[in-house]
């Protein structure tokens, strides 16, 4: 009697290269929003200081415009695009007061306690942090792949690769929808702020 031959299954392996693919596409996810260049400086746990009178002492390379700051609702965090080497970043930071000097003047510090990298994207245009939650003024957002359309003076997110928001509990960023994100942008007021930014003091 001849041994019987059975046909390899090869349906059976269908799920495993599934699931292999799966992985595979998650990680280019991941790496989308931590990409960073073999010895590119990180920032996380940094801190940052800002005097009355000189303003934020930024790490050497690193700049800031007021407009890719914002403050996340009535807690310490804070959510801005820094750009670092030419690197555009997005920094989730911690905000305590070092030294009251007087009415409304204090030493700040600032904690960088997560960071992601964007070397793709344009700071502050499709890198972005004026964002609420949609229907809500829940702050604390980033977007990026943004791309604009205009509304009189403002500027609308048309649509968005991806986003992330800060969450308070973790201290850390987390993925956010986009669909749940509004943006708006407003160019006059962004060149003012960084005309008196650069303005001798």
């Amino acid at each position: 009697m001849r041994p019987s031959h059975e046909t390899p299954d090869h349906g059976s392996a269908v799920p495993h290269r599934l699931s292999r693919t799966v992985v595979f596409a998650a990680a280019l996810c991941a790496a989308a929003f931590a990409w960073a260049a073999p010895g590119e400086e990180s920032f996380k746990g940094r801190p940052i200081y800002s005097e009355p009178a000189t303003g934020l002492q930024m790490p050497p390379g690193c700049v800031v415009d007021p407009s890719w700051r914002s403050r996340v609702g009535a807690s310490d965090l804070e959510v801005w695009i820094a750009v670092c080497g030419e690197v555009p970043r997005a920094w989730l930071l911690r905000r305590s007061i070092v030294e009251m000097l007087g009415a409304g003047l204090a030493r700040l510090r600032y904690q960088v306690i997560d960071e992601r990298l964007f070397p793709a994207e344009t700071a502050g245009d499709t890198l972005s942090v004026q964002c609420f939650a949609r229907g809500r003024d829940d702050a604390g957002f980033v977007v990026a792949g943004a791309k604009w359309h205009a509304s009189g003076k403002q500027l609308m997110l048309a649509s968005a690769q991806s986003a992330l928001r800060a969450d308070t509990r973790a201290g850390a960023f987390a993925p956010a929808e986009v669909a749940a994100v509004d943006c708006t942008r407003f160019p006059e007021r962004e060149a003012m702020l960084r005309q008196l930014q650069t303005a001798p003091r």
